[in-house]
């Protein structure tokens, strides 16, 4: 496959355009990391992720803090800034490989806490595809001494951008919504 200007992830859609969009490239940060709609905003990942590469045994790597913004004790990550960032940094495998996906079901393992404005590092790979479906696993540490912090594992499926419309739609459909309306 080709990776000529493809940014710091090496990696392009088949059609040139990511995710089944008609952007050449997903919004992305300095450090390559790709950016969901909120982040997209504000130019920045809000869950702290700094750096994502695709490496080329296909195994994802990004580097990220916890921000204190997510303190859940003291100086402990909240745990459900653990579970937001492994669920979008899993999710972030298929998109580096210019497939657009949706989380289907998550499990994670939490082994320790997690400090917070510590270097962590993450690394996500994918145990097998079947059809749409992508299962991936990922698990974080903390840097540079590599104690694992959490582990994550879970199912991911393909979607097009058809995916939102038909959302909205249903949503619009659902008895007592007023905010579709």
């Amino acid at each position: 496959m080709s990776t000529a200007g493809t940014g710091e992830t090496g990696v392009t859609a088949p059609n040139g355009h990511w995710a089944g969009t008609g952007m050449p490239e997903p919004p992305r940060t300095a450090g390559g990391v790709t950016l969901c709609g909120g982040c997209r905003v504000l130019g920045a990942c809000r869950l702290g992720v700094e750096r994502e590469r695709l490496g080329e045994d296909g195994v994802a790597w990004f580097e990220l803090s916890c921000p204190r913004s997510h303190e859940g004790g003291p100086d402990v990550a909240h745990g459900g800034w653990t579970a937001a960032v492994l669920d979008d940094c899993l999710g972030h495998l298929p998109l580096l490989h210019g497939v657009m996906s949706v989380t289907a079901e998550l499990t994670v393992s939490f082994l320790k806490p997690v400090p917070v404005e510590r270097p962590l590092e993450l690394r996500v790979w994918a145990d097998r595809r079947e059809g749409s479906r992508w299962y991936i696993t990922g698990e974080m540490t903390l840097s540079p001494g590599g104690a694992v912090l959490a582990r994550a594992s879970g199912i991911w499926v393909t979607r097009d951008q058809s995916h939102y419309a038909r959302h909205a739609k249903w949503l619009a459909g659902q008895v007592g919504d007023t905010e579709g309306k």
